[in-house]
């Protein structure tokens, strides 16, 4: 089972879950991972050989800061004395898109910005969770019983994927650091009390888009390959 099934299963265990909680990332990233493990023969032998490592949540260091990072594979010894050749930084959006959407783009451009910072061969992936649903219930108290504005979920959705659909992906090591080498927005319908369903329809970035989810795993092999075995 491919990340963005696995992913939804997971919340359908785990519903009224907090979104900012590191729990959901966890089990994102280790689906992740594994569909990397299965696509990536290169990556794959590496880590099967011991030759680089996987973790969550380390702390990785430039000259200058150092940043949590969702999920890396690294060669080297411990965090933060490592060195990365593949990160993924998961985000989410439940609702408030208007702000929330600004924010995670922020946060997409400062954690790519110090992956290459660490190390500018650096595969550096993102992943943005986005919910459709009008009525999702914030498990945070303040937030029970919390009337929101009516807005037209549709449009908001597709003005918030346009956001991350228009960054530019990095190809080579000499592009801007702040880019990131690969995006996938994964959409879901989750009220927040309900089961929650993966869309896949018109709203969704299709097979063929570069911040598809299969693109997103393509693009990471790909470059991986390019970057650290001469392919």
């Amino acid at each position: 089972m491919r990340a963005p099934e696995a992913y939804v299963n997971w919340v359908n265990v785990h519903l009224g879950f907090n979104p900012r909680s590191q729990a959901n990332s966890d089990a994102l990233a280790d689906f992740v991972l594994a569909d990397l493990m299965a696509t990536c023969s290169t990556l794959n032998a590496a880590l099967k050989a011991g030759e680089l490592k996987p973790l969550k949540n380390p702390n990785v260091r430039t000259n200058v800061a150092e940043r949590s990072i969702d999920l890396v594979i690294y060669e080297g010894a411990e965090a933060p004395n490592i060195s990365v050749r593949v990160s993924v930084e998961n985000k989410t959006i439940m609702t408030a898109h208007g702000k929330a959407r600004k924010n995670r783009y922020g946060d997409l451009i400062a954690y790519s910005n110090h992956m290459h910072n660490h190390n500018r061969k650096c595969v550096a992936g993102a992943i943005v969770v986005v919910n459709v649903s009008p009525a999702y219930e914030n498990p945070d108290a303040f937030a029970k019983g919390l009337l929101r504005p009516k807005s037209k979920m549709e449009k908001v959705v597709a003005d918030t994927i346009a956001i991350f659909d228009k960054i530019p992906l990095r190809d080579a090591v000499d592009d801007p650091n702040e880019l990131p080498e690969a995006v996938a927005v994964i959409v879901v319908d989750y009220d927040g009390v309900n089961p929650a369903k993966l869309v896949s329809g018109p709203l969704a970035p299709q097979i063929e888009s570069n911040i598809s989810y299969d693109s997103f795993i393509q693009r990471i092999c790909e470059i991986y390959g390019r970057r650290f075995n001469g392919g």
